[in-house]
């Protein structure tokens, strides 16, 4: 089993993507990619934008390799949308590849109105009904009854997990329940996992209580005190205090705790929490993004601009061809 993670918050983007290949089988999660539209006042920043085309581009081509899709749920950051914005994904990008795919689903019943339409979407790209896979093992891929949506505590917001074993080897996806459900935890602790891939608690945002903070440390501690390799990631990485907090569970646990990037071998690329800085060394002129819808911009000036003043700052060490990766 190889675990390519290909865009989440410490590469770059928001979303929580990754590509498992197996001997037989290639498994795409959660194929999204968004930027926050509207981060420290800033619309995203040209050198962000870049990087999430490239994203974009990796998504593309994993779907084109696929043989299975999964989608845990269908956030903006989490699947292919057919209104994307301009940093999103189209699903018209990707329908055709899709429709030769395996394609394994959160179902409706668990969702919310908008949730519902995007799942609706998904089925006319694919010209056929997705059977919803909840509690389900389909094709010996375990999936997850509906978990609570981390901060979100409405019945309609839930996300699917997802458990892949292969050669005594058992990875699972657990998506954006932030550590802040006990049932949850007990999922994935109950699937013997060796590898986690899933998403932090959104420190970022004031509506995190005292005491949700709190309990997302604990179970993140109790969780990768089972685990080999804990991946934590997403939301947690809208700020750089993030990594600190990694390096918290880390030690408490005594195991493995990294983010995606660390796990791929890459430095941690946090254009997130780095939007208002990225503003005030690389100034951007009125109405490039205007420009930049119809595509009348060159990316790729930013593109390098961005690594130069990034490692000149130390905000990474060097920068080199596998930062950007295959």
């Amino acid at each position: 089993m190889k675990i390519k993670i290909i865009g989440t918050e410490s590469l770059g983007v928001r979303g929580l993507c990754c590509f498992i290949l197996l001997n037989n089988r290639k498994v795409l999660i959660d194929p999204g990619i968004s930027l926050g539209w509207n981060r420290h006042g800033y619309l995203p920043h040209p050198f962000q934008i870049a990087v999430g085309a490239q994203i974009r581009n990796k998504i593309r081509k994993a779907f084109d390799q696929a043989t299975d899709v999964v989608f845990s749920h269908f956030d903006g950051d989490h699947v292919p949308l057919s209104n994307a914005n301009p940093y999103q994904l189209d699903l018209n990008d990707v329908k055709a590849s899709l429709a030769q795919c395996k394609v394994w689903a959160k179902g409706a019943e668990v969702s919310s109105n908008l949730e519902k339409k995007r799942r609706q979407a998904l089925e006319q790209a694919v010209n056929r009904e997705l059977s919803p896979v909840d509690g389900q093992i389909v094709e010996n891929i375990n999936f997850s009854n509906p978990m609570p949506h981390g901060l979100r505590n409405i019945e309609a917001a839930s996300i699917m997990m997802t458990r892949i074993e292969e050669d005594g080897e058992v990875f699972v996806h657990a998506s954006d329940h932030q550590f802040l459900s006990e049932d949850s935890i007990e999922q994935i602790i109950a699937w013997h996992p060796d590898i986690v891939l899933t998403s932090g608690p959104p420190f970022y945002l004031s509506i995190l209580s005292n005491a949700q903070r709190i309990k997302a440390k604990r179970n993140a501690v109790r969780l990768s005190r089972h685990v080999k390799t804990t991946i934590i990631d997403h939301h947690l990485l809208r700020e750089e205090a993030g990594l600190n907090w990694l390096r918290e569970i880390a030690a408490e646990s005594g195991n493995r705790v990294v983010c995606a990037a660390e796990f791929m071998g890459q430095q941690p690329l946090l254009l997130e929490a780095w939007r208002g800085k990225l503003y005030e060394w690389i100034p951007v002129p009125n109405g490039w993004h205007d420009s930049y819808v119809p595509g009348k911009v060159d990316l790729s000036a930013y593109l390098q601009k961005g690594w130069d003043v990034l490692t000149r700052m130390g905000m990474i060490n060097t920068y080199s061809d596998s930062q950007e990766g295959s």
